[in-house]
């Protein structure tokens, strides 16, 4: 007979669900069972640890976030912002590029006069 999977038998929470239901287990165990000790320890658990001893499958875990998908108008203004942006900075270095040719001109014409001329 095959063995079934355990992730079939367990139930699935969101993240705040579980959360709560963990919460409402310390209450219960430190109100109820007047157990101090064992409801510290479930407060102390980390939420992970807890869903897996209690079987449950967190739906949304931690670390996974939905961005917000951006509109064909945001795309399309977010990429003439970056045309911009791009066309300034090309300017810019084309300024940069034009400044350093003309101090390399300058100061290949300075060395060619400072070079003496051949002794015979």
């Amino acid at each position: 007979m095959p063995k079934k999977s355990n992730t079939a038998n367990m139930k699935e929470l969101t993240r705040e669900q579980l959360e709560n239901r963990k919460a409402q287990a310390v209450r219960f165990t430190r109100n109820v069972l007047d157990d101090d000790d064992r409801a510290d320890e479930i407060e102390d658990e980390s939420l992970e640890d807890y869903a897996e001893r209690r079987h449950i499958t967190i739906t949304n875990p931690k670390g996974v976030m939905r961005m917000a998908t951006p509109t064909r108008r945001e795309l399309l203004e977010r990429i003439e912002e970056l045309e911009n942006e791009n066309a300034d900075l090309e300017s810019r270095l084309d300024e940069i590029a034009g400044i350093v040719g003309e101090e390399d001109d300058d100061e290949g014409s300075e060395e060619e006069e400072d070079e003496p001329l051949g002794e015979e």
